[in-house]
């Protein structure tokens, strides 16, 4: 009996790490994606996220910038700063 209680820890503990993998690397993923998309550097961004894990996270989600508009032409925009 104590051998299949054994196996059944083992597989409990390979179920855990499975899932905490997926949750991680999708993680990972969207961080990435978003960081590329907001002109960021996506290996800070993820390696914030997941070493913070999960406060980093929630900062990057609440704190992130906006995203790069891909039809400007980048750097100073007079339109932004006209007082009307």
């Amino acid at each position: 009996m104590p051998a299949q209680s054994l196996g059944l820890q083992i597989l409990e503990i390979l179920v855990y790490v499975v899932i905490v993998g997926f949750v991680l690397g999708f993680a990972i993923k969207l961080c990435t994606d978003d960081a590329l998309r907001r002109g960021k550097s996506p290996l800070l961004v993820s390696l914030a996220c997941i070493l913070f894990f999960p406060w980093g996270l929630i900062a990057w989600l609440l704190f992130r910038p906006k995203p790069i508009d891909p039809n400007s032409r980048g750097g100073f925009n007079l339109d932004e700063y006209r007082v009307q």
